[in-house]
């Protein structure tokens, strides 16, 4: 996930000084409705990206071969997101990471959840919360998920205000809670019900890619055809095209979600789309600007570069949240109680590798109750290194898509992995959008043999030519089973990237747009 995630005092016209008109997005489950500016473009419910068409190459160069064998100076997770959407995976390149999906989903099938004797009491329990539901003249929720792509209706989508001058849309949260408190009687049944989510969440996990690479290329080629000079006027009014099978922190979220209705639909009452600003410096200093400006302000600057999918508990007289990250690969469905007591998740490891672990510990801040704190510990032998990013629990995420993706969009740092019913990432390609084209380069890792992690450096010119050397092909021989595609589907996809990370100009408009988000929530 990148740093991703009303506006006071913002003037809501685009760069082209155009009017900007007024639509209504309904929420899921409980009517309400909100006006949203937008920018003369649709939020689309079911967009299908293309696929690589393999492009006109020429010659190649590559960084001094290797022969595909593990590296062990290899000291970090080589592809788990870390703080920052496509986080610093390479001690070199300490960026961000992601994940997506290359086939169609399989549907979430824990298909004796229903019958099974061991969850008949969450079964009835969820039941009784739907009888609730339909008694209080709730209208029935639509489906989430629609053959390829997601009905982003249904997820309270919108397109938010985007003043002159400012370098993203404003983001949005629906306004009042139209989300209910999902309560349990006791801590057992709440064991249980967690276990079906988490259950559902690794399927997930092992399923689907974090992928913001196919993403790039479909922006990339969307304005290749415009013919147009200028990226960022193009960045301001491409409609972002969201599906099952491209995945970053957002769509993640979405699917982990449609799985669970499907299960279960009257979850659709209670899971909610959640926000988050990664890395935040000064915890105070941030949540005053939501109570002085409120974060749907231009003066709030904030990116909100990933988002998550969250649901409110009660067990008994306890409050809580529930929150799903599979952006980040995590494998655990995270319960943040305000007492910190059981079932309250506390610090758990996330990856370790052996130069690097990596811990989480969620929980409310202080400062804030709408906000959840999400500690990142990292020890690399015996220094300890902390993050904190803040999540926003307390309103429906509502531009998700138009600020949290469309700022991945244009972030510097690219990747395509392969995660486990953990969320150990164990395979995948990933590289950085570097200011000289000439030196770009890209990442590979996956499993070799005997527990050893492979991994290699190739230059993007490698790809601009004929046959690729022997060494690459043996590479992508071992490389291409484990991110689910054929050895020929990825030795496509990687011309097709060199044609994109070598265009200079267009690599100089994207970072020049990402150095001006970053300058704009520097303070964050």
């Amino acid at each position: 996930a990148l740093q991703v995630d009303g506006a006071q005092g913002g003037c809501a016209t685009g760069a082209s000084g155009g009017a900007v008109e007024s639509a209504k997005a309904g929420a899921v489950g409980v009517e309400c409705s909100a006006a949203v500016s937008v920018r003369g473009i649709g939020l689309t419910t079911n967009t299908v990206t293309e696929q690589a068409e393999p492009e006109q190459l020429l010659d190649a160069a590559i960084l001094p071969a290797t022969p595909p064998t593990s590296s062990d100076d290899d000291d970090d997770d080589d592809g788990e997101s870390e703080l920052k959407p496509e986080s610093q995976l390479d001690e070199e390149e300490e960026e961000e990471d992601s994940d997506a999906d290359n086939a169609a989903p399989r549907q979430s099938d824990l298909t004796s959840v229903a019958k099974s004797e061991r969850y008949f009491g969450i079964v009835q329990l969820l039941d009784q919360q739907q009888r609730q539901w339909v008694c209080s003249g709730s209208r029935r929720h639509t489906p989430l998920a629609v053959a390829d792509g997601y009905n982003l209706t249904a997820f309270n989508q919108i397109n938010g205000v985007w003043p002159l001058g400012h370098p993203l849309p404003l983001p949005d949260w629906e306004s009042g809670e139209t989300k209910g408190v999902l309560r349990f009687d006791n801590v057992w049944q709440y064991e249980d019900f967690n276990a079906i989510v988490e259950t559902a969440l690794q399927r997930m996990l092992e399923e689907t890619h974090y992928n913001t690479v196919n993403l790039f290329i479909d922006f990339y080629r969307s304005f290749k055809r415009t013919r147009r000079s200028d990226l960022r006027s193009f960045f301001q009014f491409y409609d972002v095209p969201i599906n099952r099978r491209d995945h970053m922190c957002v769509s993640l979220a979405f699917e982990i979600m449609a799985r669970l209705v499907e299960l279960f639909p009257v979850l659709a009452h209670y899971l909610y789309v959640v926000s988050c600003e990664e890395q935040v410096v000064q915890l105070s200093d941030y949540i005053e600007l939501d109570e002085e400006y409120g974060l749907n302000s231009a003066d709030a600057a904030v990116e909100k570069e990933h988002a998550m999918a969250a649901m409110r508990i009660a067990i008994g007289e306890r409050e809580g949240v529930m929150i799903l990250d599979p952006g980040y690969h995590v494998g655990r469905a995270v319960t943040v109680m305000h007492d910190q007591s059981y079932p309250h998740t506390g610090w758990f490891n996330q990856s370790k590798e052996p130069h690097l672990q990596r811990d989480y510990c969620y929980s409310y801040s202080s400062y804030s109750e709408k906000f959840v704190e999400w500690k990142e510990r990292e020890i690399r032998g015996d220094e300890a290194n902390f993050k904190t990013s803040l999540v926003y629990v307390a309103q429906e995420y509502m531009t998700a898509i138009d600020v949290t993706v469309r700022r991945n969009l244009v972030y510097n740092f690219r990747s395509l992995l392969s995660r486990d019913a953990k969320g150990r990432v164990y395979a995948g390609i990933y590289f950085p959008l570097v200011a000289n084209v000439h030196e770009a380069h890209m990442t590979l890792f996956y499993d070799g043999p005997n527990e050893q992690r492979v991994k290699a450096k190739l230059m993007f010119s490698a790809f601009k030519g004929g046959k690729m050397p022997d060494y690459v092909t043996q590479h992508f021989g071992k490389l291409a089973p484990q991110l689910n595609m054929s050895q020929h589907e990825l030795a496509d996809l990687c011309k097709t990237l060199a044609e994109v990370v070598t265009d200079q100009n267009f690599i100089s408009q994207v970072l020049a747009i990402n150095d001006d988000i970053g300058n704009m929530s520097l303070e964050n």
